[in-house]
């Protein structure tokens, strides 16, 4: 699947890695993890991690997000990309395999050296696995002050 957004193509297939050509030129490979590894990389690092939900829908109409994760649009990213912490790594995720909202915000952090990496399978393979979410109304209100 090619998907194009402001100048960015994802080329996805659903396996990855997935990759991001800006401007017809460069092709960039998206890191990503799995949710067990983000569940170990957060009790090693901490603070040092931090999670951000990019879904689409309006942050009304989603009923929940990971814990202590970040509601922000690819569009707030572009803007707000200075308030995420320099030193973390950013862990980007969407809703699932297909979608390309965590591809693109990823490589909108790394062009900014930022480190940021992809949640492999979205929230669909994390609910799938039966992992924790918490109720978006907290996580909405998290995200307006950070």
């Amino acid at each position: 699947m090619l998907d194009t957004w402001k100048g960015l193509e994802v080329m996805s297939s659903g396996a990855e890695p997935r990759r991001v050509r800006a401007n017809q030129r460069s092709v960039d490979e998206i890191r990503s993890i799995e949710p067990a590894e983000l569940i170990a990389l957060r009790k090693r690092s901490g603070d040092r991690i931090v999670v951000v939900d990019v879904r689409n829908s309006p942050k009304e109409m989603l009923r929940s997000t990971l814990p202590d994760a970040q509601v922000l649009s690819v569009e707030e990213i572009e803007v707000r990309w200075r308030q995420l912490p320099q030193g973390a790594t950013i862990v980007v995720y969407c809703w699932d395999e297909w979608s390309t909202l965590s591809a693109r915000a990823v490589h909108l952090l790394t062009l900014r050296g930022l480190t940021a990496v992809e949640l492999a399978g979205g929230i669909k393979r994390w609910r799938t696995l039966g992992l924790e979410e918490t109720p978006i109304a907290s996580a909405v209100e998290r995200s307006r002050y950070h």
